[in-house]
């Protein structure tokens, strides 16, 4: 199976950057009316196949990476990827 070996540094980002990209990467657990109510939103990568090895570095498919990729350049995170083959995970 075709993968991407990719890790992201978000060291020029400020903290609520460096928040935002996350929460839009792996989704978050949001809380209403004093915690009375919870909501799971879904980040981009809930929806892609995908191994995370450490943080900001991921093993994921081919296939799904554009669309992981435009956000992290949204975000201007510096970005380092690798071709991959490997067998399913």
């Amino acid at each position: 199976m075709h993968a991407k070996l990719v890790t992201y540094t978000t060291e020029k980002l400020n903290k609520s950057e460096k928040s935002i990209l996350s929460k839009r990467m792996y989704g978050y657990m949001d809380k209403s009316n004093k915690s009375r109510y919870t909501y799971a939103r879904k980040g981009i990568l809930d929806g892609a196949k995908y191994f995370k090895i450490c943080n900001n570095t991921f093993i994921i498919d081919h296939k799904c990476w554009p669309k992981v990729r435009k956000e992290i350049k949204k975000r201007k995170a510096t970005i380092k990827e690798w071709n991959i083959n490997i067998e399913e995970f």
